[in-house]
């Protein structure tokens, strides 16, 4: 659905290219959809790594698909700032550990990966 929006209405297109990048201010509204988008964005990458996790797909799927694609919208100045914060309130230790060490791995920052956050 999050595509398809994209690809189908350049008003939302432009917010999310423009707004992640801050390259213009957003109003109070603009704001809202922004991180609705990402919430919505991060939501189903959640699905994958939970599917992932539960041998539904073959491990590695989340790290090898969505993860580097999320990873490249949390990259942006308003996703990073959005991912800081929202991480801590609407997802699981496990899949905020997964993120930020695909995050980490492809940034050159050093990861430290504690296992016993992972749920089973």
């Amino acid at each position: 659905m999050i595509r398809q929006a994209i690809a189908g209405n350049r008003d939302i297109a432009e917010l999310m290219t423009a707004g992640l990048r801050g390259e213009r201010a957003l109003d109070a509204a603009d704001q809202l959809r922004l991180e609705q988008m990402l919430a919505e964005y991060a939501w189903a990458a959640f699905h994958i790594w939970d599917r992932t996790q539960r041998g539904v797909f073959p491990k590695g799927t989340f790290e090898a698909t969505c993860g580097p694609l999320l990873c490249d919208v949390l990259r942006t100045a308003r996703g990073g700032t959005w991912w800081s914060s929202a991480k801590h309130t609407g997802f699981i230790p496990g899949f905020i550990l997964d993120v930020d060490t695909v995050l980490a791995r492809n940034s050159g920052v050093p990861v430290v990966v504690n296992e016993d956050t992972h749920e089973s």
